[in-house]
């Protein structure tokens, strides 16, 4: 399997990724999320699996379009796959990011935050989902333009 096909096969478990994301995403943005409702989590077991659901899917499709998808879209295009910064400012001056490739550092580093620590701070949790909510639709933005990008030039054959 070439590269193009690599990414091909990439951009639709990307899409599967994001309609899972969608679901968490619909209902938590509903809310208004700040401390108190933070600590209200701890007496709503419900609610406080629905947010570690959206996290760790936030989490997932975070890491796979830009671990994945990201780098096969270089591969593809003939690009230097390097660290993580790197690939984030090929693909910004590529159009692709919607965001400062910073910005997309920044944004792995409040996801591991929410993946792999227990809500300890309310103050700095509630930060944490405002700001994912926020760059979630970023993040749906960048994988538009990459499978956009996909269609109009890599499948033709550039």
């Amino acid at each position: 399997m070439n590269s193009k096909e690599r990414l091909e096969v990439a951009l639709r478990h990307c899409e599967r990724v994001r309609h899972e994301l969608l679901f968490s995403y619909g209902w938590i943005s509903k809310e208004t999320i700040d401390e108190q409702w933070v600590r209200n989590l701890e007496s709503d077991e419900m609610k406080k699996e629905r947010v570690s659901a959206f996290c760790a899917r936030f989490g997932k499709f975070q890491d796979y379009l830009s671990d994945k998808v990201l780098r096969l879209w270089l591969e593809a295009v003939g690009e230097h796959v390097g660290t993580a910064l790197e690939n984030f400012s090929v693909a910004e001056r590529a159009g692709i990011l919607s965001i400062p490739s910073e910005q997309m550092v920044e944004l792995r580093t409040i996801r591991n935050r929410l993946t792999h620590e227990y809500i300890e701070n309310a103050k700095s949790f509630s930060a944490d989902v405002n700001a994912v909510l926020v760059m979630t639709p970023v993040l749906f933005e960048t994988l538009d333009k990459l499978e956009n990008h996909y269609r109009t030039i890599l499948r033709s054959g550039f």
